[in-house]
């Protein structure tokens, strides 16, 4: 018997019945993704339920607690017009994309946590400027319209399964975003959990940064399995995304299912 080459997904099953999943996204315009997500995602998705990201940016409710959140603080900051709204990424693809199929969708964070998070960017003045044009396109279907630089080299590591333990420490020691990365880990994993016990017939779809569920560290996946939860990584064998970013790192990745390639005039198995 031998193993067909293939290479890991940011998806990772939750084994129960039925599953549950977590994808690991990117913070990119989704048509440079999206496109070439694998299969095992794509199915992920379009099997699921109930759709969660980090924050619930196509509610209006989330908007308007937001802002009740950022009127409400008293401290002065300096005024900035360098906040934009939100560009179609691979998140909020997800939620619109989840909306449209009738699909339940929520938030794992509350518009408190990115009100506290975000508040210094901007006066409260300005982010009800900013808010008002995200609520604008969302009621006319545009929130997403703007083109955003690429970060390329992000975009082909991510595609190309490249997001290693060295490649993250690198990240963490050189990006402020990274700062309060445990602590968003264990709130989030506390919200998983707190869904999942809700009701076992659901197939939940979290979808939350990359850097969240890899590393070398304490991250969402290794908090999950704290409560008790198997969780498995998945692989895929689609060569048009080698192909398409060309990548050259092929070896498979600890943790991850193989699926074996049967002797001619039998079936694949797993």
């Amino acid at each position: 018997m031998s193993y067909k080459t293939c290479s890991c997904t940011y998806l990772w099953r939750i084994e129960r019945s039925p599953p549950s999943y977590i994808f690991g996204t990117i913070h990119v315009s989704q048509e440079h993704v999206w496109p070439y997500i694998s299969k095992e995602i794509r199915q992920a998705f379009i099997s699921s339920t109930h759709v969660y990201a980090e924050a619930d940016l196509i509610n209006m409710n989330y908007w308007d607690d937001f802002l009740r959140c950022v009127v409400n603080r008293t401290r002065r900051v300096e005024r900035s017009t360098n906040v934009t709204t939100p560009g179609k990424v691979v998140d909020i693809h997800l939620m619109m994309e989840a909306r449209r199929s009738n699909k339940t969708t929520g938030g794992l964070e509350t518009p408190e946590y990115q009100c506290e998070k975000l508040f210094n960017f901007a006066n409260s003045t300005i982010w009800t400027l900013i808010v008002d044009r995200i609520k604008s396109r969302l009621k006319n279907g545009t929130l997403g319209e703007p083109k955003m630089d690429q970060p390329e080299e992000l975009l082909k590591t991510y595609m190309c399964s490249e997001l290693d333990d060295a490649y993250m420490e690198q990240l963490w020691n050189n990006t402020e975003e990274f700062d309060d990365i445990d602590v968003r880990d264990e709130n989030m994993s506390r919200r998983i959990h707190s869904l999942l016990k809700k009701s076992k017939k659901r197939r939940y779809f979290f979808a939350v940064g990359a850097g969240h569920v890899v590393g070398n560290r304490k991250h969402l996946i290794v908090r999950l399995k704290k409560y008790g939860y198997r969780i498995t990584r998945i692989c895929t064998y689609e060569k048009v995304i080698l192909k398409k970013f060309g990548c050259t790192k092929k070896k498979m990745v600890d943790g991850c299912i193989k699926k074996k390639l049967a002797p001619k005039g039998k079936k694949m198995f797993t």
